[in-house]
């Protein structure tokens, strides 16, 4: 087996904490390499539709100009991003990681800003469908299916906004969570449960999407009891089906960390435990970004980690003195 290309500092993930550590790092006089999974920089940025109202160098800009900014940025900075293939084996050992192609790559430190990606139903119908009445933004389709039957599935702010955008456009909604209590916002939550057009269902579990050229019908099953028919719903339980053009799956995010297991300590969700500038159980590993930050989940904290990451990383390999 070939050995491993070396670099200093190997980046996994080319999103805000990734780049941002990238351009410290750069400055610090280290190499760095940066490996994305996609087949594009920018991570999460490619999910946001919508006008980003909370960053300033970026404010009003919806995420795909951002991440083109981004991108810009990189290549005047000339950092150097493989992209396009999975990173399919990380080893404390070595400090060495393996992506899916076969390249092997080795450093004095990793730096894991992986990000996060968006949960799945994990239901029969949903890959199958998936762009095809199947979407994870109202931002970005709610108006292919304005005045349409559909539904969203979540208890959190994206989902109840997401149901009083097709209300608003027109479409009958119906509403599904899996509780009865959301983690929405009030003043979201008691719109929707106000609105004419939303139909909330609690304590039920999406089973099966059906379609075969494009979505026709979800398929779920509720609990009966008290609060299995929020807004108007029989509160009954059982198998149902509801017959709509689009669903909308807005179940929050899981952290992308299962090459990570056994190589640096994770919480139960699956985070990675990080302290100040980044540091982790394993020494030369560093974390920054969403991967590491349940609590705060932004652009501005992702591009702070990075920086934070970078000068931690730079001192340890004795670039920086204390």
């Amino acid at each position: 087996m070939p050995r491993p290309e070396r670099h200093d500092v190997l980046i996994v993930g080319a999103g805000v904490a990734g780049l941002s550590a990238a351009l410290w790092l750069r400055d610090f006089g280290l190499d760095a390499l940066l490996l994305e999974e996609a087949t594009q920089p920018g991570g999460q940025l490619h999910e946001i539709h919508a006008p980003i109202p909370n960053y300033l160098l970026g404010f009003g800009w919806d995420g795909r100009r951002f991440a083109g900014q981004a991108l810009n940025d990189a290549r005047d900075a000339t950092l150097r991003i493989l992209v396009g293939e999975p990173v399919t084996r990380v080893l404390a050992r070595g400090r060495s990681v393996e992506r899916k192609g076969g390249d092997r790559f080795a450093a004095r430190a990793i730096l894991i800003a992986s990000g996060l990606r968006r949960r799945r139903l994990g239901v029969p119908g949903e890959e199958a469908l998936l762009g095809r009445g199947v979407s994870h933004s109202a931002n970005r389709d709610g108006e292919r299916f304005a005045g349409k039957p559909v539904l969203v599935v979540g208890g959190g702010t994206a989902a109840v906004e997401d149901a009083l955008l097709c209300a608003e456009s027109g479409s009958d909604v119906t509403l599904l969570h899996r509780s009865t209590r959301f983690r929405a916002r009030s003043d979201f939550l008691e719109r929707a449960r106000a609105h004419s057009k939303i139909r909330i269902v609690g304590n039920a579990v999406v089973t099966e999407l059906v379609g075969v050229e494009r979505l026709e019908a979800v398929r779920y099953r509720v609990r009966g009891g008290r609060g299995a028919g929020i807004g108007g719903a029989d509160g009954k339980g059982g198998v149902r089906e509801a017959v709509v053009d689009a669903i909308f799956i807005r179940i929050g995010w899981e952290p992308r960390t299962e090459r990570l297991r056994g190589v640096v300590r994770l919480d139960r969700a699956g985070y990675v435990k990080a302290g100040p500038g980044g540091v982790t159980s394993a020494p030369g590993f560093f974390a920054a970004g969403d991967v590491c930050s349940p609590r705060w989940p932004s652009i501005a904290n992702a591009a702070g980690q990075g920086a934070a990451a970078a000068w931690e990383i730079a001192r340890s390999l004795g670039r920086l003195r204390e």
